[in-house]
């Protein structure tokens, strides 16, 4: 093998190895780029309003009764998401947004691995968002995956913040009240309080592998007066940011990093990829003499 031909097979490699880390930090970018537009096309959507998805899961609760019968989601790859019960085939039936978490990501039905590799989800067997006095739903999400850093510091959520569950017609919002980090199996501490409006959102804990636990972060429902514009309007201008919130100071580092690493790795290939051109059409040229 020549020289050459050696330098080529090296340019190669060292190509490969902007790729593989440029592919993950892309695609992370890609997120957080691209969230709040997906958010604001989904509450400019006519199939985004509370009304339509309401009365399914009413009956959802109704059914379930206060009772839990939840599975653990990050417990299992064989687990096997329920038919959805909402017309969108894609399993979309509200936003989560988090203003100190800069975060807006679609709720899907039922917390599998697939769904939650697209947003976070609904976990069945517990109860779905809804305005009655003893529910807790329970939205899971990864701390972080290919796409998207999801709830990666969702334990920087702190007594006070706020917490929305949306439609283009309704917003309901959550404030947090305390932190809890609990074992896979006890499914017990996801059950209702009676008379409560609760709300818990639960990931993998700690931040870092081996995750063993989990992570809960407790909210509860904010009552409005009734008729009161704050209850049922539009999330319109919330991807605009929320003036009274401000942007945890890690998820801001985490981002900025994120996008600047990925702009590094873009320059990086491009160079790159110049002085490989430039190898072959000089083998070329020397082929051809």
């Amino acid at each position: 093998m020549s020289k050459k031909t050696m330098r080529i097979m090296g340019h190669v490699l060292i190509l490969l190895g902007i790729l593989l880390p440029l592919y993950g930090f892309g695609s992370l970018s890609k997120g957080i780029l691209l969230e709040k537009a997906k958010y604001r096309a989904y509450m400019a959507s006519a199939d985004a309003t509370y009304e339509k998805v309401a009365p399914a899961m009413e009956k959802y609760n109704e059914e379930l009764a206060g009772e839990v019968a939840a599975v653990d989601p990050f417990a299992t790859d064989d687990y096997v998401a329920a038919e959805s019960f909402i017309d969108d085939p894609e399993g979309i039936f509200a936003y989560l947004r988090i203003p100190k978490l800069d975060l807006y990501q679609p709720i899907f039905m039922d917390a599998s691995k697939v769904n939650l590799a697209k947003g976070v989800a609904h976990i069945m067997g517990t109860d779905m968002p809804g305005l009655s006095p003893g529910l807790r739903p329970v939205i899971a999400g990864h701390r972080g995956y290919y796409q998207s850093t999801f709830f990666i510091y969702l334990d920087e959520l702190a007594e006070g913040d706020s917490v929305f569950v949306e439609w283009k017609d309704k917003a309901l919002e959550y404030k947090v009240y305390n932190q809890e980090v609990i074992e896979p199996w006890e499914v017990e501490k996801l059950a209702p309080i009676e008379g409560r409006k609760l709300l818990t959102l639960l990931t993998c804990n700690p931040m870092r592998p081996p995750r063993r636990q989990r992570l809960l972060v407790n909210c509860e429902l904010v009552e409005k007066e009734e008729g009161a514009a704050a209850a049922n309007a539009p999330a319109a201008g919330a991807a605009d940011g929320d003036k009274k919130t401000t942007v945890s100071k890690k998820v801001k580092q985490m981002n900025a990093a994120v996008l600047a690493i990925t702009a590094f790795l873009v320059i990086l290939l491009v160079w790159r990829g110049k002085k490989f051109v430039d190898e072959i059409r000089k083998k070329e040229e020397e082929e051809q003499e």
